[in-house]
């Protein structure tokens, strides 16, 4: 169809989404003020099942805990390239992507919906072959980009190693670099498409194709930022304030974080 068709039911497809997450949220809160001992047994419930579970927060009352991790999918679905507009891909690069996706069995449909990030963590003092070699799973938002870092993103149709601005020397660090992208090879060896590895520096023009992937957490106030990752106070109080202050060019009424989105859509107020 024709580019401005296509727009219109892209928008219509993001208000679906954003109806049901609102309705998902409204019958869960009923059934909690209904029961009226939800919250005892959300407390003890996750004791049983698991050993070492994550304090509740006002998510958990407002959405199934269950869902969170779909949740958090569609919200990365309805503002990425199969959906939103976007800054950074063609109507063509997201027709291609589309068709991708319906014909896709469900594993690869969900890689394609949101991003997986693996980190070094902080390398600011660290040069020990053990601190070198971590890779540990990071969110996918923008308070991921630490300047003392490099990450390995995959979205199952592309892939990125980015590295920070305190990263860019080849010795050590493209023994990182070449570690995470054999990482992202083996994971990718049975796909068609084959992806494509971007390999990416933080303040390179085409890092954009990565960044705007991301979930943009810097709109969230500092004391949310460190609830939902906590891994940020390993950083130094400068190297977070200059994390901050690289996303001072922002519009969140265009683009919210997921935090606010959701708050958004799930209010009893929202439109559906």
């Amino acid at each position: 169809g024709d580019p401005e068709t296509l727009e219109t039911l892209a928008y219509d497809a993001q208000l679906d989404l954003d109806a049901t997450i609102q309705r998902i949220s409204g019958a869960f809160r009923l059934l909690g003020l209904e029961e009226k001992t939800r919250s005892i047994d959300l407390e003890y419930g996750r004791d049983e099942k698991k050993e070492s579970s994550s304090p509740s927060t006002a998510l958990d009352f407002a959405f199934p805990p269950q869902l969170s991790e779909g949740l958090r999918r569609l919200y990365h679905l309805r503002r990425g390239a199969l959906i939103s507009p976007g800054p950074m891909r063609s109507m063509d690069d997201r027709a291609e992507v589309r068709q991708l996706f319906l014909r896709f069995p469900l594993e690869d449909c969900v890689g394609m919906m949101a991003p997986k990030l693996w980190s070094t963590g902080n390398l600011e003092n660290a040069r020990s072959s053990s601190s070198m070699q971590s890779m540990n799973p990071f969110p996918a938002e923008t308070m991921a980009l630490w300047e003392s870092s490099i990450i390995a993103a995959d979205q199952h149709d592309v892939q990125f190693v980015w590295s920070g601005k305190s990263c860019t020397q080849s010795n050590p660090f493209d023994l990182v670099r070449s570690k995470y992208k054999t990482f992202l090879q083996k994971k990718a060896k049975d796909r068609f498409p084959m992806p494509e590895i971007h390999m990416l520096f933080d303040g390179d023009s085409m890092s954009r194709r990565f960044t705007t992937r991301l979930a943009p957490s810097h709109a969230d106030s500092p004391e949310q930022q460190l609830a939902n990752f906590p891994e940020l106070s390993s950083l130094s109080s400068a190297s977070l304030e200059r994390l901050r202050s690289r996303f001072r060019f922002y519009d969140a009424a265009a683009d919210a974080s997921f935090r606010k989105w959701f708050w958004s859509v799930s209010s009893a107020t929202h439109a559906s």
